[in-house]
């Protein structure tokens, strides 16, 4: 009776660890495809309405809980309070486990650059950092349709196996 237990709670603990891995891969794919949502929202806002950066990221991240949703947050917060983000405050509040360093640091760069130029080169700019974040989100919605759910399957394979062996 107590290896049939041991049994099931190593297959739960399996099956959590592949679901866990699985998670991260759908949060990095959600995470750039609200970047190149955001590219978008900028480009129109900005070349039609004039729209000030402040009310463009309240409008976009009104509602919203997601990772990239707290990011801009914490960013719209500095506009806010009129200080100066450097690139390491802006490397801190890009700071999460769902990012790589290289894609931190062109995040960074890219909110680095909003709000101060004119217009039409901050469009320039931000379509040219779209085009960045849609490579990666691709890339990022690839690694999530093979690796995510390849380890959600094998977790729960893992499971079965290690539940077995324990009976």
């Amino acid at each position: 009776m107590l290896s049939l237990i041991a049994g099931a709670f190593l297959f739960i603990g399996c099956l959590y660890g592949g679901a866990g891995i699985k998670h991260y891969y759908k949060v990095r794919a959600e995470y750039f495809e609200e970047i190149n949502n955001l590219c978008n929202m900028l480009i129109d806002e900005i070349t039609h309405l004039k729209t000030p950066l402040i009310k463009i990221f309240e409008n976009f991240t009104y509602m919203k809980k997601d990772e990239f949703s707290k990011h801009i947050n914490a960013f719209s917060e500095l506009l806010r309070r009129e200080v100066i983000a450097e690139r390491a405050s802006l490397l801190a509040i890009t700071d999460t486990v769902y990012l790589k360093k290289e894609e931190r640091t062109i995040i960074a760069d890219f909110l680095s650059l909003l709000g101060k130029s004119h217009s039409e080169s901050q469009v320039i700019n931000i379509k040219h950092y779209k085009n960045k974040f849609e490579e990666i989100s691709l890339k990022a919605k690839e690694a999530y349709k093979v690796q995510g759910t390849l380890a959600y399957k094998l977790g729960i394979l893992l499971g079965i196996a290690l539940m077995i062996i324990t009976i």
